[in-house]
């Protein structure tokens, strides 16, 4: 194993939070990560649904949003740290985008490149998988 190919279909905050920090820890320890936003894990990215914090959300993901005395970086914060840490490459589904007729440019900054899913198994093929 190279690495981690974190696929991202979920858009439930918590699951975010964990996918940046996982990334974030990784990329600190020098071990490449892929991450491929899908489905409800790609429209988290979008630009605007980031703007207005408008996240899928159970107890945890508002608690962290309504903590004041917590100082918790958003998801996209974490990756983009991470990017300045180590190898980390985000993705965004390409099939997802084309559904929704949208363009690479609504979505955060913090997404490198557009794959369809065999690209992102050709870039995933000697990482360990986690699916999120």
């Amino acid at each position: 194993m190279t690495g981690y190919a974190i696929v991202l279909a979920s858009g439930r905050l918590e699951r975010l939070q964990a996918v940046g920090n996982i990334a974030a820890i990784a990329a600190a320890s020098e071990v490449p990560v892929d991450v491929f936003a899908t489905m409800d894990g790609l429209e988290a990215f979008d630009s605007e649904t980031i703007a207005n914090g408008d996240f899928e959300m159970g107890p945890i993901g508002e608690a962290m949003m309504a903590a004041e005395d917590v100082d918790m970086a958003l998801f996209t914060e974490n990756l983009e740290r991470a990017k300045t840490l180590g190898d980390i490459t985000v993705y965004a589904c390409e099939l997802s985008m084309d559904i929704l007729g949208k363009e690479l440019s609504e979505y955060d900054d913090v997404i490198d490149d557009v794959l369809g899913v065999a690209g992102f198994l050709k870039a995933a093929e000697d990482k360990q998988v986690i699916f999120v």
